[in-house]
């Protein structure tokens, strides 16, 4: 009996999936077909779809988005048995009469009888006299990180501690043990490890980064979801962490147009007062000395923020009260960063840049998140001028 052979839309379907960045290699494909051949995703439809799920989609996202795929690429044939694919095989004139046979319709003859509403006395419409696109078309969003670059980057972020029952083979201490006995000890073993790392992600919301909603909450639940931390809490902010800094330090700035707070340093205080959200619309708020207290004693601290970047001004204020709250965070821990959704680019001339003399910050792309893991796992990073 010859295997049955491969409908010919998952080899698009394959390419398709690697220009949309999944991770594919021809090893996925062959795993496909080998499973295929073992008798998996024969039934129906729906059961070769779920198979390419289980085989190439590794989130939720690209389960839609290879199921929106599948659904278009996949031939309406209402017979899907392994018999009629085998049948197929042992005869050419069989292959070719089906495909005559299950042939899509022309949609202008699918949709010869359908018309519009009439409205207001106009004629009605016929979609047979539409001119449609034979182009198809896929509308999901595309950002400038996918969901598995983001959780296979913060899966680096480890502090691993062994903790529980010891059920691990401690090798070189066995080895060490029997030699110092001189015969056959029982073996030795120790607990496992396991990442405790605690993240805390303070998240600007509204105003300069409503374009940017969708991205960061992308963003967010990839690290939360899959990046197999310890905890990861996430709470938000409007503009700057914390607002109410003392601004008489700034009088000896006199009248400066973009003054820069490198002189005043030493005088500025930590800022503890002020509010966070526990929801994105900022609808519940909590004191942020109450989340500091919970969540940044020795965890990593993530701030997502374009700092100004987007209106492209300089506001001292804000550039203060952001100091502020550094300042105060560093009591907790001093392993945080920045991530602007912003160019570095677009940081010239502004708050933001300012900002990033006293703080790692780094663009929220593939090679920003990179860096800024780098940093939290204690990799040397130059800072202009460091609080």
């Amino acid at each position: 009996m010859k295997q049955p052979k491969l409908p010919a839309f998952l080899w698009e379907l394959f390419q398709k999936l690697r220009r949309r960045g999944f991770p594919l290699t021809p090893d996925d494909y062959e795993t496909l077909r080998q499973s295929l051949q073992a008798g998996f995703g024969w039934s129906s439809q729906e059961a070769l779809r779920d198979l390419c799920n289980s085989l190439w989609a590794k989130s939720r996202q690209e389960q839609e988005i290879l199921t929106a795929l599948f659904n278009q690429l996949a031939p309406k044939n209402e017979d899907w048995q392994l018999s009629s694919v085998q049948a197929q095989n042992n005869s050419d004139g069989t292959d070719s009469s089906k495909k005559e046979q299950h042939q899509d319709v022309p949609e202008a003859q699918k949709h010869d009888e359908i018309v519009t509403e009439s409205r207001s006395g106009l004629p009605p419409i016929f979609l047979k006299d539409v001119q449609l696109s034979e182009r198809r078309f896929i509308f999901v969003p595309q950002f400038p990180l996918t969901y598995r670059e983001v959780a296979q980057t913060w899966r680096r972020l480890r502090r691993p501690v062994r903790v529980g029952a010891a059920t691990e083979l401690d090798v070189e201490l066995t080895i060490a043990r029997r030699c110092q006995q001189g015969f056959a000890t029982s073996v030795v073993l120790r607990p496992r490890r396991r990442n405790v790392a605690r993240l805390l992600m303070l998240v600007d919301r509204q105003g300069s980064m409503t374009p940017f909603h969708r991205f960061c909450e992308e963003v967010c639940r990839a690290i939360q979801q899959a990046g197999r931390l310890e905890e990861t809490a996430i709470y938000y902010f409007h503009n700057v962490p914390a607002e109410g800094a003392d601004e008489q330090v700034l009088e000896p700035l006199g009248k400066e147009l973009f003054p820069v707070l490198d002189s005043i340093l030493p005088q500025i205080t930590p800022l503890k007062t002020g509010y966070l959200y526990e929801d994105s619309e900022l609808l519940s708020p909590i004191a942020l000395e109450e989340v500091l207290q919970k969540y940044a004693p020795d965890a990593f601290v993530v701030m997502i923020s374009d700092a100004g970047a987007v209106r492209k001004y300089y506001n001292v204020v804000r550039l203060l009260d952001t100091i502020s709250f550094i300042k105060a965070l560093r009591a907790y821990t001093l392993n945080y960063v920045w991530l602007n959704p912003l160019a570095k680019s677009y940081w010239k001339d502004n708050t933001a840049a300012q900002i990033a003399r006293h703080v790692p910050m780094f663009p929220l792309n593939r090679e920003g998140i990179q860096q800024a893991v780098n940093v939290l796992r204690g990799h040397q990073y130059i800072i202009e001028k460091p609080l």
